[in-house]
């Protein structure tokens, strides 16, 4: 083992010093301003991230006024016009303002991104790549373009790849071979070399319908990978994100092994050696290669995405797919390069890779083993350690350059990613060419001293964590997913009875609920309340109150605890029940889980804090506390659009804070309701703490309402019931004694503002969802659209096309994007709203409806105005406005002009603008640069102001409160002239 590191670290040094000896070694020139930019970037951390956000926005910007606007709002400090002397640099110009600098900017950036992208068409990239083969390079190409919103980019992109290869293909023909490059230990070689990403081709990747995607996705590739076999180009598929790397796997696999593509050795696939399962990943495509009989290629990179995967897996909760120390992912490069090697026979080897240690561990094995040095090569990106490149190919190794084709905007995140590379901290060409690092530092060998690190991310005590929700490329859930819905479809209808006083009660008055999918499957036969029961209940809630209020805050969060663990054990039993009762599509039925255990979790520990006395006050020989006590019985009359999760959040608040309950569930969503009363029961609560009451609103629920008894109502719905109900709480009753409280939502009208350097990738994305995810029937959902002139055309062209690609299905089939609306009501008013809608306004795009169930179709208008009704009121369902704005003031008024302040949003990569668009808009909840749907409890406690509501916010610190009064409690402490010692 020593003489191999021995040999790993005299030939490392070898390669150091030919690269040393070349007359330009180095990682950038600092004579020129890319190279000051860089330099000044790893000196700076706060520098550095705003040169990175400068670089991605500037591509949009159209004008030298909007450039320097930029500059001055991400570089200018305190106040001052003047910009870091840096960018002077290069620039001739001496020192000037922003505004005369800008153009010079923009020019720089535009030709650095030409540093690292070939050009911006193939035609123009073929110039630059057989220049390389010149300087014995050769190159792999790749597509640079925006995220794939749509089918109709989608195909965009299948035709861009075909047109791609057989361009090359029919160019390369005239070429020279090459031996170095155009030949390996087999024999001749592919001249020319593709690489594909698989999430180009497919606008709508979808974890719950995995078989469904694959599918699809081989339908994409299949053409692709068919012609580079019939004219005789390597087709790589690229490795993305960990989301689809499962995925991305299985389709290359099952592709290559299809019966007329089986045969060709010249297919090839990634893996990323910061991934914790790549070497599991190596060994079983290893075995894949030995059966198929054929090798193929793995390109053997680090991995590209490390920040984006850390940090989405800690958001997440789940466990961090990547080595979370470099030196991990180092070390086990090395291990997955050896086991490749020594299974040449099977399959071969690219060696993606600058780092000279990791490369030269490799070539070392390669000896080792006999191999000759055309039994593999080396890979490296195009822009990007020069003197490297050059070593290894005067060595006589194949070397290709990653090699990106496309236009400047599209490009900017691959852009922005090369320079995260060079700038990185633990970056081994920042510590050769900027760092001066020594050979024995550089080839160091990473597995040395290794600590492995734990894939779970690290929890500090004393915060509060929301559940996980489930990942859907886990075969293991979608298969226990649908298995939940195939056990609850054996036992429907399901019979929901009304429990009161520990009774469950039958009634005349049987409400049939329709699955709103398949409206011939009835899934709860629903035991409606009379008033007679109301009043029955109300009565063993007061009742149960004398008692419960005494049991200690301790005892009744220890319940709250008992209750979330259950509903986490329940968990696939209680989606399937929201899939089929209300027509929750998957994922969405998981979030309302996740956020009613949530719900839970937060008010038992909230709770827990407040039980204490604050001690108010420091006044000697006197004491003061501030405590707080229950209210009496609590009214909940919950909504059906987040049917276990509002109503839990509402029933335990209640609850734990020491009052009892008469929980009203919404009709549509019974069973949901009767699974919470069920689990508070298994928890431990007792008996008429709270009372289960299905029934109608205006029956039952307002004859709670009015009750003497009530002292508390919490309410979800409508605009006019919960004014309704706020003017019935006012009146007094004969032997009432307190004032009802009254905690109520009532909706919104909400907007999402676009500006004119918003991401529009991230922006139609986001947009597309917030609208339209459980068929816009959320409180929080977009059903307006600002988007400021300039970028109103492009914006409006891709939402349109992303709308079009979008699946209206089943919500139990788990490729459906939205699914139904919730009852024949709810579709009838809809479907009336977009016939009167159609005859107003520009129909931008409305969907395709299935048969069979209340599917209403998506429906995008044009040409509204401020004013227009569409654009004032709430209509719960897939209808969204889109309203044109002059400049962002405009779109604030616009915003703002509505009686609803729920939630909005803005997408802006102006830091000026985002912090105007925090001061002015009026919203309870605001969401930059991002969805505005999916609050979660403590990260973003929810709640709105105006006619969206009164109350404070659910999931936040205040919630509790509302269901107790404050009492101050204070103690003269002094007897005879002395008081006790504190």
């Amino acid at each position: 083992m020593q003489d191999t590191q021995s040999k790993i670290l005299s030939l490392g040094e070898e390669i150091l010093k030919k690269i040393e000896s070349q007359s330009k070694a180095s990682l950038f020139s600092k004579d020129f301003w890319y190279g000051s930019i860089m330099e000044w970037s790893m000196k700076n951390d706060k520098f550095k991230t705003n040169m990175f956000r400068f670089v991605d926005v500037l591509p949009a910007l159209n004008s030298g006024d909007d450039v320097a606007k930029h500059l001055k709002e991400y570089f200018s400090e305190g106040g001052k016009t003047e910009l870091p002397a840096v960018f002077n640099v290069g620039l001739g110009l001496g020192s000037l303002a922003p505004g005369l600098m800008a153009g010079a900017i923009k020019k720089n950036v535009t030709s650095m991104a030409k540093m690292f992208i070939t050009g911006e068409n193939p035609q123009d990239a073929l110039t630059v790549l057989k220049k390389a083969r010149k300087n014995n390079l050769t190159f792999t190409v790749d597509i640079l373009g925006e995220a794939t919103l749509s089918e109709k980019e989608a195909m965009d992109y299948q035709r861009r790849y075909l047109e791609l290869i057989e361009w090359l293909a029919k160019d390369a023909a005239t070429w020279n071979e090459i031996p170095q490059l155009d030949r390996d230990a087999d024999g001749s070689i592919p001249k020319v070399n593709v690489s594909v990403k698989m999430s180009a081709l497919y606008s709508q990747i979808n974890d719950k319908a995995w078989n469904e995607t694959k599918t699809i996705l081989k339908d994409r590739l299949r053409p692709v990978f068919k012609k580079g076999m019939d004219l005789g180009v390597f087709i790589n598929l690229d490795m993305e994100h960990y989301g689809v790397k499962h995925l991305t796997v299985e389709v290359f696999k099952e592709l290559i092994n299809e019966p007329e593509l089986r045969s060709y050795r010249f297919f090839g696939c990634v893996v990323q050696a910061y991934l914790r399962d790549s070497f599991q990943d190596i060994k079983d495509l290893t075995e894949f290669a030995r059966e198929r009989g054929v090798p193929f290629t793995i390109r053997l990179v680090k991995g590209a995405y490390w920040d984006s995967e850390t940090i989405e897996a800690k958001q997440k909760d789940w466990p961090i797919p990547v080595y979370t120390i470099k030196a991990e992912s180092d070390a086990n490069y090395e291990v997955c390069a050896s086991y490749l090697l020594e299974n040449y026979k099977h399959i071969r080897v690219a060696l993606a890779s600058h780092n000279v240690r990791s490369l030269s561990a490799a070539l070392v094995k390669a000896e080792q083993l006999g191999l000759p040095k055309n039994a593999f090569e080396i890979q490296m990106l195009y822009g990007m350690a020069e003197p490297i490149k050059k070593t290894f190919a005067d060595m006589g190794y194949r070397v290709r350059e990653y090699a990106p084709v496309g236009e400047l905007i599209p490009g900017m995140a691959y852009l922005v990613r090369r320079l995260l590379e060079n700038t990185s901290n633990e970056s081994w060409l920042r510590g050769k060419f900027a760092e001066d690092k020594t050979p024995a530092e550089l080839l160091k060998d990473p597995s040395v001293g290794l600590t492995p690190t734990s894939p779970l991310p690290v929890k500090k005590e004393g915060l509060f964590y929301n559940e996980a929700l489930l990942d859907f490329a886990v075969a293991e859930v979608r298969q226990q997913t649908l298995a939940a819905l195939d056990q609850l479809r054996r036992q429907l209808p399901v019979k929901v009875l009304p429990v009161v006083a520990g009774q469950a009660l039958t009634t005349e008055k049987i409400y049939q609920r329709k699955n709103p999918s398949l409206i011939s499957q009835t899934v709860a036969e629903v035991q409606m309340a009379d008033n007679a029961m109301a009043e029955k209940a109300i009565q063993a809630a007061h009742k149960a109150y004398a008692s419960w209020k005494k049991v200690s805050a301790t005892e009744r969060a220890a319940i709250l605890d008992k209750a979330a663990d259950l509903m986490l054990k329940k968990r696939y039993q209680l989606m399937a029940t929201q899939v089929l009762e209300v027509g929750k599509p998957w994922a969405e039925a998981d979030g309302d889980i996740c956020e009613a255990i949530d719900f839970l979790r937060y008010y038992a520990r909230h709770m827990r804090e407040l039980a204490h006395p604050l001690r108010v006050g420091h006044a000697p020989g006197e004491i003061s506390q501030y405590i707080y006590k229950p209210r009496g019985v609590v009214t909940v009359i919950a909504p059906w659009n987040f049917p276990l999760a509002i109503l839990a959040g509402q029933v335990t608040a209640a609850i734990v804070t020491g009052n009892t309950v008469v929980m009203k569930p919404a009709e549509q969503s019974s069973l949901v309701a009767q699974g919470l009363f069920d689990i508070l029961k298994e928890a431990g609560l007792p008996t008429s703490v709270v009372e289960f009451l299905p029934g109608y609103g205006e029956e039952v629920g307002d004859y709670l309402v009015k009750h003497p008894l009530t002292t508390t109502i919490a309410f979800t719905g409508s605009k006019a019931v919960g004014l309704m109900i706020l003017k019935n709480a006012a009146e007094v009753k004969a032997g009432q004694q307190h004032v009802k409280r009254c905690i109520i939502e009532m909706g919104g009208k909400n907007a999402l503002i676009i500006d004119n350097d918003a991401d529009l990738d991230e922006a139609v994305d986001a947009v597309l969802y917030s609208a339209f995810g459980f068929s816009g029937q959320k409180c929080s959902a977009a059903s307006r659209v600002i988007v400021l002139d300039e970028v109103y055309e492009k914006f409006t062209e891709r939402l349109v096309e992303a709308a079009r690609s979008i699946k209206i299905a089943s919500s139990e089939n788990p490729d459906a994007y939205l699914g139904p609306v919730v009852d024949e009501e709810a579709y009838t008013r809809l479907m009336n709203t977009i016939q009167q809608a159609e005859q107003k306004y520009t129909v931008l795009f409305k969907g395709e409806s299935p048969v069979g169930g209340y599917y209403a179709p998506i429906t995008i208008l044009g040409n509204v105005q401020a004013n227009d009704d569409v654009a004032q009121n709430e209509f719960f369902g897939p209808i969204m406005a889109l309203v044109k704005a002059r400049d962002l003031d405009h779109a604030i008024e616009i915003a703002n002009s509505t009686e609803y302040a729920l939630t909005g949003g803005l997408f802006s990569r102006s830091p000026a603008n985002i912090e105007k668009v925090k001061k002015e808009l009026e919203v309870g909840n605001m969401y930059i640069n991002r969805g505005i749907t999916g609050a979660m409890v403590e990260r973003h406690p929810f709640g709105g102001f105006k006619m969206s509501g009164i109350g404070s916010k659910t999931g936040g610190p205040d919630y509790l409160r509302q269901f107790m009064e404050p009492i101050v409690v204070t103690e003269n402490t002094m007897r005879r002239g002395f008081a006790p010692e504190e």
